[in-house]
Protein backbone atom coordinates (compact mmCIF):
# COMPACT_ATOMS: atom_id res chain seq x y z
CA UNK A 1 0.00 0.00 0.00
CA UNK A 2 1.00 3.51 -0.85
CA UNK A 3 0.65 5.78 2.38
CA UNK A 4 1.72 9.48 2.77
CA UNK A 5 2.92 10.57 6.46
CA UNK A 6 2.19 14.33 6.73
CA UNK A 7 4.10 15.46 10.07
CA UNK A 8 6.81 12.42 9.28
CA UNK A 9 9.80 13.84 11.36
CA UNK A 10 8.22 14.42 14.71
CA UNK A 11 8.11 12.72 17.89
CA UNK A 12 5.41 9.99 16.39
CA UNK A 13 5.58 10.54 12.95
CA UNK A 14 9.12 9.09 12.78
CA UNK A 15 7.90 5.83 14.36
CA UNK A 16 4.90 5.77 12.85
CA UNK A 17 7.10 5.48 9.68
CA UNK A 18 9.26 3.18 11.14
CA UNK A 19 6.28 0.59 11.73
CA UNK A 20 4.66 1.09 7.81
CA UNK A 21 8.06 0.02 6.68
CA UNK A 22 8.54 -3.38 8.98
CA UNK A 23 7.80 -6.33 6.99
CA UNK A 24 4.91 -8.64 7.54
CA UNK A 25 3.88 -11.54 4.80
CA UNK A 26 6.99 -10.91 2.96
CA UNK A 27 5.90 -7.32 2.37
CA UNK A 28 6.27 -3.95 3.61
CA UNK A 29 3.95 -0.28 3.09
CA UNK A 30 5.51 2.33 0.15
CA UNK A 31 5.76 5.69 2.13
CA UNK A 32 5.97 9.42 1.47
CA UNK A 33 7.06 11.33 4.50
CA UNK A 34 5.83 14.59 4.32
CA UNK A 35 6.92 17.54 6.41
CA UNK A 36 8.24 21.04 6.96
CA UNK A 37 12.08 19.55 6.91
CA UNK A 38 12.62 16.64 4.75
CA UNK A 39 14.26 13.75 6.37
CA UNK A 40 17.16 11.85 5.80
CA UNK A 41 16.25 8.75 2.77
CA UNK A 42 16.04 5.74 3.77
CA UNK A 43 14.92 2.43 1.75
CA UNK A 44 10.86 2.99 0.69
CA UNK A 45 10.67 6.37 1.77
CA UNK A 46 9.86 8.91 -0.63
CA UNK A 47 10.87 12.31 1.68
CA UNK A 48 9.19 15.59 0.47
CA UNK A 49 9.32 19.73 2.30
CA UNK A 50 6.22 20.97 2.44
CA UNK A 51 3.26 22.84 4.09
CA UNK A 52 0.07 21.33 4.91
CA UNK A 53 -1.21 24.31 5.24
CA UNK A 54 -0.57 25.00 1.67
CA UNK A 55 -3.27 22.65 -0.18
CA UNK A 56 -1.15 22.36 -3.52
CA UNK A 57 1.49 21.13 -1.56
CA UNK A 58 -0.43 18.60 -0.25
CA UNK A 59 -1.79 17.60 -3.38
CA UNK A 60 1.83 16.83 -4.57
CA UNK A 61 2.59 15.00 -1.54
CA UNK A 62 -0.59 12.41 -1.83
CA UNK A 63 -0.91 12.14 -5.38
CA UNK A 64 -0.82 8.61 -6.28
CA UNK A 65 -1.34 7.31 -2.41
CA UNK A 66 -4.22 4.58 -1.32
CA UNK A 67 -3.98 6.38 2.37
CA UNK A 68 -2.83 9.06 4.52
CA UNK A 69 -1.74 9.52 8.22
CA UNK A 70 -2.35 13.07 9.20
CA UNK A 71 -0.04 14.02 12.03
CA UNK A 72 1.08 16.74 11.19
CA UNK A 73 0.04 19.68 13.66
CA UNK A 74 1.32 21.98 16.48
CA UNK A 75 1.21 19.28 18.87
CA UNK A 76 0.47 21.84 22.23
CA UNK A 77 -0.66 25.12 23.61
CA UNK A 78 1.66 27.52 24.33
CA UNK A 79 4.67 26.50 21.28
CA UNK A 80 2.68 29.24 19.22
CA UNK A 81 0.46 32.00 19.75
CA UNK A 82 -2.78 30.88 19.62
CA UNK A 83 -4.29 31.95 16.28
CA UNK A 84 -1.11 30.27 14.81
CA UNK A 85 -1.76 26.73 16.75
CA UNK A 86 -5.60 27.09 15.58
CA UNK A 87 -5.33 27.98 11.98
CA UNK A 88 -2.26 25.67 11.37
CA UNK A 89 -4.21 22.32 12.84
CA UNK A 90 -7.57 23.38 11.07
CA UNK A 91 -6.41 24.54 7.43
CA UNK A 92 -3.79 20.96 7.72
CA UNK A 93 -7.37 18.74 8.60
CA UNK A 94 -8.84 20.74 5.71
CA UNK A 95 -6.18 20.53 3.26
CA UNK A 96 -5.60 17.02 3.90
CA UNK A 97 -9.12 15.97 3.62
CA UNK A 98 -10.25 17.78 0.75
CA UNK A 99 -6.31 16.49 -1.19
CA UNK A 100 -7.80 13.34 -0.05
CA UNK A 101 -11.28 13.73 -1.90
CA UNK A 102 -10.27 15.46 -5.31
CA UNK A 103 -7.51 13.02 -5.76
CA UNK A 104 -9.59 9.90 -4.96
CA UNK A 105 -7.12 8.82 -1.93
CA UNK A 106 -9.11 5.96 -0.12
CA UNK A 107 -8.60 6.88 3.37
CA UNK A 108 -7.69 9.25 6.08
CA UNK A 109 -6.25 8.28 9.70
CA UNK A 110 -5.95 11.33 11.58
CA UNK A 111 -4.56 12.32 15.07
CA UNK A 112 -6.93 14.39 17.71
CA UNK A 113 -5.99 14.14 21.05
CA UNK A 114 -7.68 13.63 24.36
CA UNK A 115 -7.29 17.07 24.80
CA UNK A 116 -10.46 17.20 23.11
CA UNK A 117 -12.26 16.04 26.48
CA UNK A 118 -11.12 19.77 27.95
CA UNK A 119 -9.56 18.66 31.30
CA UNK A 120 -5.81 19.21 29.63
CA UNK A 121 -5.98 23.02 29.32
CA UNK A 122 -9.19 24.14 30.86
CA UNK A 123 -9.70 27.42 31.93
CA UNK A 124 -12.47 26.49 34.25
CA UNK A 125 -13.61 23.41 36.10
CA UNK A 126 -16.41 21.18 35.08
CA UNK A 127 -16.69 17.16 36.13
CA UNK A 128 -16.94 14.27 33.43
CA UNK A 129 -20.82 13.21 32.58
CA UNK A 130 -19.18 9.48 33.64
CA UNK A 131 -15.86 7.45 34.17
CA UNK A 132 -14.68 5.82 32.44
CA UNK A 133 -14.61 8.00 30.09
CA UNK A 134 -15.12 6.51 26.41
CA UNK A 135 -15.68 7.61 22.33
CA UNK A 136 -19.34 8.76 23.63
CA UNK A 137 -18.56 11.29 26.31
CA UNK A 138 -19.05 15.01 25.06
CA UNK A 139 -16.11 17.14 24.00
CA UNK A 140 -15.70 20.27 25.82
CA UNK A 141 -11.88 22.13 25.04
CA UNK A 142 -11.73 25.33 26.73
CA UNK A 143 -8.17 25.97 24.53
CA UNK A 144 -7.51 26.72 20.91
CA UNK A 145 -5.69 23.41 21.18
CA UNK A 146 -8.30 21.61 21.98
CA UNK A 147 -10.79 23.13 19.75
CA UNK A 148 -8.52 22.77 16.81
CA UNK A 149 -8.90 18.93 17.32
CA UNK A 150 -12.37 19.32 17.56
CA UNK A 151 -12.75 20.92 14.51
CA UNK A 152 -10.46 18.58 13.07
CA UNK A 153 -12.53 15.99 14.14
CA UNK A 154 -15.96 17.90 12.31
CA UNK A 155 -13.82 18.05 8.98
CA UNK A 156 -13.18 14.05 9.21
CA UNK A 157 -16.76 13.20 9.60
CA UNK A 158 -17.90 15.58 7.14
CA UNK A 159 -15.66 14.67 4.00
CA UNK A 160 -17.06 10.72 5.80
CA UNK A 161 -20.54 11.89 4.81
CA UNK A 162 -19.31 12.63 0.94
CA UNK A 163 -17.54 8.83 1.29
CA UNK A 164 -13.89 9.27 2.09
CA UNK A 165 -13.23 6.74 4.34
CA UNK A 166 -12.08 8.65 7.88
CA UNK A 167 -10.63 7.56 10.44
CA UNK A 168 -9.63 9.31 13.75
CA UNK A 169 -7.05 8.24 16.74
CA UNK A 170 -7.30 10.02 20.18
CA UNK A 171 -3.96 9.74 21.99
CA UNK A 172 -3.26 11.28 25.49
CA UNK A 173 0.84 11.90 26.45
CA UNK A 174 2.63 10.14 24.15
CA UNK A 175 5.34 8.20 26.02
CA UNK A 176 8.92 7.67 24.14
CA UNK A 177 11.19 4.65 24.77
CA UNK A 178 13.08 7.56 27.68
CA UNK A 179 9.91 8.54 28.77
CA UNK A 180 9.01 5.35 29.70
CA UNK A 181 12.58 4.29 31.12
CA UNK A 182 12.02 8.11 33.41
CA UNK A 183 8.26 6.87 34.39
CA UNK A 184 9.57 3.48 35.70
CA UNK A 185 12.90 5.34 37.56
CA UNK A 186 10.57 7.40 39.42
CA UNK A 187 8.13 5.06 39.69
CA UNK A 188 5.33 7.31 38.42
CA UNK A 189 3.69 10.87 38.83
CA UNK A 190 1.85 12.35 41.42
CA UNK A 191 -1.05 13.33 40.74
CA UNK A 192 -1.18 17.64 40.43
CA UNK A 193 -4.49 18.59 39.30
CA UNK A 194 -7.87 16.46 38.08
CA UNK A 195 -7.11 15.21 34.51
CA UNK A 196 -7.27 11.49 33.07
CA UNK A 197 -3.70 11.07 33.28
CA UNK A 198 -3.64 8.63 30.76
CA UNK A 199 -0.91 7.70 28.79
CA UNK A 200 0.46 5.68 25.78
CA UNK A 201 3.84 4.31 24.66
CA UNK A 202 4.50 5.50 21.09
CA UNK A 203 5.72 2.02 19.65
CA UNK A 204 2.15 1.14 20.55
CA UNK A 205 0.77 3.97 19.15
CA UNK A 206 2.39 3.89 15.58
CA UNK A 207 1.18 0.23 15.27
CA UNK A 208 -2.12 1.67 16.20
CA UNK A 209 -2.05 3.96 13.02
CA UNK A 210 -0.75 1.17 10.87
CA UNK A 211 -3.70 -1.04 12.02
CA UNK A 212 -5.87 2.12 11.00
CA UNK A 213 -4.73 2.22 7.18
CA UNK A 214 -4.81 -1.42 7.12
CA UNK A 215 -7.79 -3.33 8.67
CA UNK A 216 -11.58 -2.57 7.43
CA UNK A 217 -13.38 0.78 9.45
CA UNK A 218 -16.30 2.14 9.11
CA UNK A 219 -15.75 5.48 7.86
CA UNK A 220 -15.93 8.06 10.88
CA UNK A 221 -14.91 6.14 13.04
CA UNK A 222 -13.41 7.97 16.15
CA UNK A 223 -11.00 5.93 18.87
CA UNK A 224 -9.19 6.57 22.07
CA UNK A 225 -5.63 5.00 21.90
CA UNK A 226 -4.56 4.98 25.70
CA UNK A 227 -2.99 2.57 27.51
CA UNK A 228 -4.27 0.10 30.36
CA UNK A 229 -2.90 1.99 33.43
CA UNK A 230 -2.29 5.33 34.60
CA UNK A 231 0.59 7.40 34.98
CA UNK A 232 -0.04 7.98 38.72
CA UNK A 233 0.77 6.23 42.07
CA UNK A 234 -2.59 6.20 43.50
CA UNK A 235 -5.66 4.88 42.36
CA UNK A 236 -7.82 7.12 40.54
CA UNK A 237 -10.45 5.75 42.37
CA UNK A 238 -8.77 7.94 45.46
CA UNK A 239 -6.94 10.47 43.30
CA UNK A 240 -9.87 12.34 41.41
CA UNK A 241 -12.56 12.79 43.93
CA UNK A 242 -9.81 14.40 46.29
CA UNK A 243 -8.85 16.52 43.05
CA UNK A 244 -12.71 17.38 42.22
CA UNK A 245 -15.16 16.52 45.27
CA UNK A 246 -17.99 17.70 42.39
CA UNK A 247 -17.53 13.85 40.61
CA UNK A 248 -18.61 11.87 43.96
CA UNK A 249 -18.50 8.42 43.15
CA UNK A 250 -17.51 7.83 39.43
CA UNK A 251 -14.30 7.31 39.98
CA UNK A 252 -15.24 4.87 42.50
CA UNK A 253 -15.06 1.42 39.96
CA UNK A 254 -11.13 3.09 39.02
CA UNK A 255 -9.09 0.84 41.62
CA UNK A 256 -6.12 -0.45 41.23
CA UNK A 257 -4.26 0.95 38.24
CA UNK A 258 -7.19 1.43 35.98
CA UNK A 259 -7.16 3.91 33.55
CA UNK A 260 -10.34 6.80 33.32
CA UNK A 261 -10.79 6.31 29.59
CA UNK A 262 -11.84 3.14 27.91
CA UNK A 263 -9.64 1.44 24.90
CA UNK A 264 -11.98 -1.31 24.67
CA UNK A 265 -13.50 0.19 21.22
CA UNK A 266 -9.47 0.59 19.93
CA UNK A 267 -8.80 -3.37 20.67
CA UNK A 268 -12.48 -4.22 19.08
CA UNK A 269 -11.89 -2.10 15.99
CA UNK A 270 -8.72 -2.54 15.30
CA UNK A 271 -7.41 -5.72 16.59
CA UNK A 272 -4.97 -3.49 18.58
CA UNK A 273 -3.50 -4.16 22.32
CA UNK A 274 -0.55 -1.91 24.31
CA UNK A 275 2.05 -3.48 25.48
CA UNK A 276 3.49 -4.05 29.13
CA UNK A 277 2.77 -1.50 31.50
CA UNK A 278 5.81 1.36 32.26
CA UNK A 279 5.34 -0.86 36.13
CA UNK A 280 6.62 -3.85 34.60
CA UNK A 281 9.71 -2.85 32.17
CA UNK A 282 11.93 -0.10 30.57
CA UNK A 283 12.14 -1.91 27.23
Amino acid sequence: MKITVTGSAGKLGQWVVRALLETRDGAAHEVTAFDRASGPEQPGVRALAGDVEDLGQVCGAVAGADAIIHLAAIARPNVAPDDVTFRTNVMGAYNVHEAAYLLGVRRVVSASSQAILGWDYRRRDFPPAYLPVDEDHPVRPQDPYGLSKEVLEAVARSYARKGLETVVLRPNWIVTPEDRAQLHRQGGRQATGFKMHSYIDVRDLATAFRLAVERPIAPGTVLFVVADDTTLTEPLSEALPRLMPAIGDQARHLTGNRAAISNARAREVLGWQPGPSWRESTD
